[in-house]
């Protein structure tokens, strides 16, 4: 009866009077479809455990598989010896591309992967998988709580999944960075020095921390990254980091001339060339378009704009720094999504940018194609950014001090990077 009476009250309260509606998420708007989708890549990327399991070929976790056996048997140098670590791999899985998968980490990484050497190929597979996509999924949903399920709906995650890659580690180091960098910058340095294990993605980091003058926050990258390079030297010895530095001509070949398919890489570059364009023109546009999104890096990390905003651009811009990327990297897109849709984006360009490595995924599936689709994706992010940005610049006149999550302080970056 009391419920009546205050269901009665409310009613006949004047429209001002009456309680207001609970806001609406910015994500809800993608939330069924996007629910739906995420389901799909979680059940996919499964079948693709099982059929690994079945019928093992060369994914790339192959590679960190092989160099944790060859670390727990007690010469991690052999890791950087193609002969010996394709020997360990083909004892396991069939080739089916190319005749070996290098391992091109420095020595460090292998403290993270040598526990999953422990298990069967396959087995280990899942593992890795599974649980850095854990880290990665607690991370983002910290970052954006009303976000669901969606961060499991993008297609590079599927990518990623299927093959174990490092993605997940990578996407959630930045986050992680991103999240303490306002209360904890030397903390988020930490985090974001350990980069260095992939390091063509912490080609804009200095830009951006110097631009904020993030001076604790360069304290604690430079702090982890020489110290994991150190770390790796004196648990596996120098020998292994000599062995890791001798190889570094392969990846750049690789980068270079596409060894591994300029379909299955993710640059701009790699789009030009396999577009028929050669090495010095698509290596110059490729760098017009490096530096331009360098500009737009600086320019808001050196701006009062909210940490999302900074960490939405600067997500966007790392995929299109380095000509060496590929399309599992992809998975640190999701925080210029997120953001983007946070702050109210049109759903028509962010839907068709979520839904681009589609076909990216087909084109990897059908060995090639007449044009690589993926650098378009970033592209497209900054553009709608850059957008975004100035129509709030406009409206209210200055950005919002305030971080859009809530773990962070209400400082605004650069008296706390200076404090």
């Amino acid at each position: 009866m009391t419920q009546e009476v205050q269901l009665a009250s409310i009613a006949s309260a004047p429209e001002n009077e009456r309680p207001e509606k609970p806001a609406a998420s910015p994500f809800d708007r993608f939330k069924r479809v996007g629910t739906a989708m995420a389901v799909l890549v979680i059940l996919v990327a499964i079948a693709e455990f099982f059929w690994n399991a079945s019928n093992p070929t060369d994914r790339d976790f192959i590679s960190f598989w092989g160099a944790a056996q060859l670390a727990l048997s007690g010469d991690p140098a052999a890791a950087y010896d193609q002969a010996r670590l394709h020997e360990v791999q083909s004892a396991v899985v069939t080739f089916v591309n190319g005749d070996g998968m290098p391992f091109p980490y420095p020595p460090a990484f292998l403290l993270l992967v040598a526990p999953f050497g422990l298990l069967p190929f396959a087995v280990s597979l899942a593992v890795w998988s599974a649980a850095t996509f854990a880290v990665f999924f607690v991370l983002i949903r910290r970052m954006f709580p009303q976000s669901g399920w969606l961060a499991a709906a993008f297609p590079p995650v599927f990518i990623n999944a299927a093959i174990g890659q490092n993605a997940f580690v990578t996407a959630a180091l930045f986050a992680g960075g991103m999240l303490f960098l306002q209360r904890r910058p030397f903390a988020a340095g930490l985090l974001l020095g350990c980069l260095v294990i992939k390091p063509q993605l912490g080609l804009l980091l200095p830009v951006a921390l110097l631009a904020a003058r993030q001076w604790r926050a360069i304290a604690g990258a430079a702090t982890s990254s020489l110290g994991l390079l150190a770390v790796g030297a004196a648990v596996f010895g120098v020998a292994a980091t000599e062995a890791w530095l001798a190889q570094m001509p392969l990846y750049v070949n690789i980068g270079r001339d596409g060894l591994v398919g300029w379909h299955k890489m993710a640059s701009v570059y790699a789009a030009l060339r396999q577009a028929g364009a050669g090495l010095e023109l698509a290596f110059g546009l490729h760098m017009l378009v490096a530096a331009a999104a360098a500009m737009l890096v600086w320019r808001v990390w050196r701006s009062d704009e909210d940490v999302t905003a900074k960490a939405g651009i600067l997500a966007a811009a790392t995929l299109l720094a380095s000509p060496y990327v590929f399309p599992y990297d992809a998975v640190l897109l999701v925080v210029a999504f997120f953001w983007l849709a946070q702050r109210g984006s049109p759903a028509l360009p962010l839907a068709i940018l979520w839904c681009l490595p589609l076909l990216t995924i087909a084109q990897i599936a059908s060995v090639h194609g007449p044009v690589n689709v993926t650098p378009l994706v970033p592209m497209g992010l900054l553009i709608l950014g850059a957008r975004q940005l100035r129509a709030s610049r406009q409206a209210s006149g200055a950005p919002t001090n305030q971080p859009s999550w809530p773990t962070a302080s209400t400082s605004s970056p650069t008296a706390n990077a200076e404090a």
